[in-house]
C-alpha cells in the first residue's frame, strides 16, 4: 500500500540576510554609544588637567588676598616675585594697601596660565569687597618662580 503524497509541499522559510532593519539599528546604536562615550571621556579628561594646571596658580593667588584681609602684610609680601621685591619694600607695600583700604573678602573670577620656553606665568582676576562694602575687580599677574607660583604685581 503506498501513501498518497500531499500535493503541495511547504518551501522551507528564507534566510534573512546578515543585515536586517533591527541589526543595523544596534549596530549604529552601539557606535553612537562608543563615540559619545569617548567624546565624554575625553572632556572629562581634558577638563581634569586644566583645572590642575590652573589650580596652583589660584590657590597662591588665593592664600596672598587671605594674607592681606587678615593683616599679615609681612606674610603677603613674602609671596612676592622677586620682581615685586626689588621695586617695593614691604613698608611701602603696607603703606599702599593701607591708603587704598584694606580689603574683608574676595572672589577668583577667572584664571590664566601659560608656559613659554620654559617660563610659567599666569594671571588671576579677583572681584575684592572693600572694608566699606564696595566692590572692585583687580587682576594679580602671577609666574612660577623656584616650582613656586607667586604674585609679581600690586593688586592693590
Amino acid at each position: 500500500m503506498t501513501i498518497p503524497q500531499a500535493p503541495y509541499t511547504p518551501q522551507p522559510p528564507a534566510k534573512k540576510g546578515f543585515f536586517t532593519l533591527p541589526r543595523v539599528l544596534i549596530g549604529v546604536g552601539l557606535v553612537l554609544v562608543l563615540c559619545c562615550g569617548g567624546l565624554a571621556f575625553g572632556g572629562y579628561k581634558l577638563f581634569d588637567t586644566v583645572k590642575d594646571a590652573l589650580a596652583p596658580a589660584r590657590d597662591a593667588a588665593v592664600a596672598f588676598l587671605d594674607e592681606v584681609e587678615d593683616g599679615d602684610d609681612a606674610g603677603a609680601y613674602a609671596m612676592f616675585c622677586e620682581d615685586m621685591k626689588a621695586t617695593a619694600t614691604q613698608s611701602q607695600f603696607t603703606a599702599g594697601v593701607e591708603q587704598r583700604g584694606r580689603t574683608r573678602d574676595h572672589k577668583i573670577t577667572g584664571v590664566s596660565v601659560s608656559t613659554v620656553n620654559g617660563v610659567s606665568t599666569g594671571t588671576v582676576t579677583a572681584t575684592l569687597t572693600e572694608a566699606g562694602g564696595g566692590t572692585r575687580q583687580t587682576m594679580i599677574v602671577m609666574a612660577k618662580e623656584a616650582g613656586t607660583w607667586k604674585v609679581c604685581s600690586n593688586p592693590f
